[in-house]
């Protein structure tokens, strides 16, 4: 443990939204808890009514196991919240490394492989600018796509920042191991005659503000069980609204906060700050894996260490301008966690400790499963509702009450629990925001087959992320030709015809409920097309697939690079005031309106359930 006084760190107040959000954590934990009871309590009546009904048809059996798929993806996120607090937590508060004497001595690695120059250089500046004395900090292009351009631009750079370095491997493009390899050859021979204390990851896109490091290093630097800092990424060009969640808000403000706590944070990538030596005693960056930064802090979990992150805006990067390059880029992070399973191989898992292989093998299969899930569930959906009978067990008029009353109580929480988080966090989500971008489920999935079955590219070979890629270009198509690629070769085509589906199967269900005479309209209802839980569902479904037909029909308009970045008199670019203020703004109408459209609906089933 280093003392504060030796670094001179002076603690910030935290931010208001901070302090806000610190009110919600003893609600969270108490609605978390009952979410999950009454979840537990909800299945086993029903499991135990479908046993003992003889005349269980296969229609209530499917229903139930729906049912059970996409509330054990909630449960996963309620039992982390309970965890998280649980505990008096490992805090993270703003810091400050003010003097400049006994500073540590940090290399900040730029990886790069064929991107744009001039994405490139706005990096590079901005790196070498940092609020930091130039005598202990290096920059250190690394490029894997070994550009003569690049090379030259570096070297005239290099004339003005003497502490700015270019470096190559050779030309890996399409190689293996791709950024770990990157990273891996930085750490094991560029630095082994003078290795700096802290390294710090940068993507080729991703500006650092000036305060970078002096706001980073202090939590490493006053605990010694830290390994790893990742800082919450920022982008520029966000669309208004950010309709396909590209900011990853909800990661990165619930889970991986959540996991902060715990002292568990997930490195999400540019703007990774680690001990050198931490990472070097673990093997360095696993390269059995696309996903090599994920896959770092389940290594050093395993070890003992800490990963933090930090919420500060201390990064901004560039997000994917089409829904071809989201998909790709997305498809890239999920053919990641399917390879955790490969460390069971014993020619890949060297590096890894034998107690550690299971627990990630386990979970890049939990993450398939999920994927699997809302496949499933989707796809299943409107084949229930337009099937005929009952989805529940119905042997008498008392156990129907108990069933309904459980499930408004089940549905009632899991929703509570949403809100609770989302009001924790800070920023108001979209409803179940923890299943945003499922509806790219089954394209995932396709990706995940198609790679580890037919893929012709060596491992490791996708560059995401450039504008200058194919799939990024907007400019060069009509508004047809974009069209018909964000519809037939993202998979959205699917999305669209389960949501045509589902709707219309409501439409059928509630036609063939109240078609039928007689007094058992209510129960006909409820037990059918107005059982709460799924009224969830398609509700959960219906938002989710009306995404790319949205998109469609009213693409975002992704703003430019210049109308984002000022340049400074030094001639660094730093995205504008403004900004800020639209991260800070944006608000989820869709999430209020749900909201409180839900208590409505349950009040009334409840009084339906009473009546009838």
């Amino acid at each position: 443990m280093f003392p504060d006084n030796v670094y001179d760190i002076e603690e910030l107040s935290p931010e208001d939204r901070t302090l806000f959000a610190q009110k919600y954590r003893k609600y969270l934990h108490y609605i978390a808890q009952a979410a999950i009871w009454t979840t537990y309590i909800y299945f086993a009546v029903r499991l135990f009514f479908t046993l003992a009904n003889p005349e269980r048809t296969w229609k209530m059996w499917i229903m139930l196991g729906v049912e059970g798929l996409f509330a054990h993806m909630s449960l996963n996120h309620q039992c982390l919240s309970l965890a998280a607090t649980a505990k008096p937590p490992h805090q993270t508060p703003r810091k400050r490394l003010r003097s400049d004497k006994n500073l540590p001595r940090v290399d900040v690695l730029v990886t790069c492989c064929g991107e744009p120059v001039e994405i490139i250089l706005d990096t590079v500046r901005a790196a070498c600018s940092l609020d930091y004395p130039a005598s202990r900090f290096r920059v250190r292009l690394l490029d894997d796509g070994a550009s003569s351009n690049l090379h030259d631009a570096i070297a005239k750079l290099a004339t003005k920042w003497t502490h700015l370095s270019y470096h190559t491997r050779g030309k890996q493009s399409g190689q293996s191991f791709a950024k770990a390899g990157n990273l891996n050859y930085a750490l094991f021979t560029l630095q082994t005659e003078d290795p700096p204390e802290f390294c710090t990851v940068v993507d080729a896109d991703s500006i650092l503000m000036p305060e970078f490091l002096r706001a980073t290093l202090p939590h490493l630097l006053a605990d010694s069980k830290a390994a790893l800092l990742t800082t919450r990424q920022y982008f520029y060009n966000l669309p208004r609204g950010d309709p396909l969640s590209q900011s990853r808000a909800y990661f990165y403000t619930c889970k991986n906060a959540e996991l902060n706590l715990l002292g568990h944070a997930l490195d999400a990538g540019s703007g990774a700050v680690f001990r050198r030596d931490a990472i070097f005693d673990a093997g360095g960056y696993p390269t059995y894996s696309f996903s090599e930064d994920w896959q770092l802090s389940l290594i050093l979990r395993g070890l003992g260490k800490r990963t933090m992150q930090v919420q500060e805006v201390l990064q901004f990067g560039l997000v994917p301008t089409s829904l071809a390059g989201h998909l790709k880029q997305r498809n890239r992070w999920h053919i990641g966690h399917s390879q955790q399973i490969s460390v069971l191989f014993p020619s890949m898992n060297k590096a890894i400790p034998e107690h550690l292989r299971w627990d990630i093998a386990f979970g890049g299969l939990s993450i398939m499963a999920g994927l699997v899930s809302y496949s499933i569930g989707f796809v299943t959906l409107p084949f229930l509702l337009v099937s005929d009978g009952e989805f529940i067990p119905a042997a008498s008029a008392l156990e129907v009450k108990i069933q309904l009353v459980l499930a408004i109580v089940h549905v009632a929480f899991t929703w509570a629990y949403d809100g609770a988080q989302s009001a924790h966090a800070g920023l108001p989500f979209a409803p179940f925001a923890h299943a945003e971008n499922s509806w790219l489920a089954t394209a995932h999935l396709y990706a995940i087959v198609r790679f580890h079955l037919f893929g012709s590219k060596p491992r490791g070979s996708f560059v995401t992320g450039s504008t200058a890629n194919s799939r990024e270009n907007t400019t060069s198509i009509s508004s047809f030709q974009r069209a018909c690629r964000d519809t037939l070769q993202s998979g959205a085509l699917l999305n669209i015809c389960l949501f045509i589906a589902t709707v219309g199967a409501m439409l059928f269900a509630v036609w063939v409920a109240i078609s039928r005479d007689g007094p058992t309209i209510i129960p006909k209802l409820l037990t059918t097309i107005a059982w709460p839980p799924l009224l969830h569902l398609c509700l959960l479904v219906i938002v989710n697939n009306w995404i790319p037909i949205s998109h469609l029909f009213n693409p975002p308009i992704y703003p430019s690079r210049d109308s984002k970045l000022l340049g400074t008199e030094k001639g660094i670019s730093y995205p504008r005031a403004e900004v800020e203020r639209e991260i800070s703004s944006e608000k989820a109408l869709l999430g209020v309106c749900c909201s409180s459209v839900v208590p409505i609906v349950l009040l009334g089933a409840f009084v339906g359930a009473m009546i009838s």
